[in-house]
């Protein structure tokens, strides 16, 4: 089975640098119009920091994710959507053996997913993790019947 969330993540760059450009947007305004743009500096650095938030969020979780399970090996990738064409010093491949996952772990949070992968290594058992956050719910749950499928089958071969 193969899984991506190439539509939503294709609009993340556009998001992302519209929001850097309402961040100056809201610095210059308030300096042009001398300082009424808000009603007092409290609103003013609060809306400051609430993009800087947005875009701290976009930044991290915004992440273009894609499974594959076809074959012997299950596939993860990870890549970030701001600046990866250009330079793809976050892009994180995972491929793993389907014998060799014991477990998986979906960490669900308000704004942000992770799925987490027990697989065995030589010695012991190693955790992987993955940013989903911007995997919809119902390739989510694709994703969790691949897994199961793939834990149900090393359980019988055990």
């Amino acid at each position: 089975m193969r899984l991506s969330n190439h539509r939503v993540v294709k609009i993340i760059p556009g998001v992302y640098y519209f929001s850097v450009i309402l961040f100056f947007l809201v610095i210059f305004l308030n300096q042009q119009l001398g300082k009424q743009l808000f009603p007092s500096d409290k609103y003013y650095f609060v809306a400051l920091i609430l993009i800087s938030l947005w875009l701290i969020y976009i930044y991290f979780a915004g992440k273009y994710f894609e499974y594959d399970s076809e074959g012997t090996l299950v596939s993860f990738m990870n890549r970030g959507a701001i600046l990866s064409e250009f330079i793809n010093y976050r892009t994180k491949i995972h491929e793993i053996k389907k014998e060799k996952i014991h477990n998986y772990k979906i960490i669900n949070l308000l704004f942000y997913r992770r799925l987490v992968i027990q697989c065995s290594t030589r010695n012991s058992n190693k955790n992987i993790n993955i940013n989903i956050s911007m995997l919809s719910l119902k390739k989510t749950k694709y994703l969790k019947l691949s897994l199961d499928k793939i834990i149900a089958k090393n359980q019988i071969n055990l």
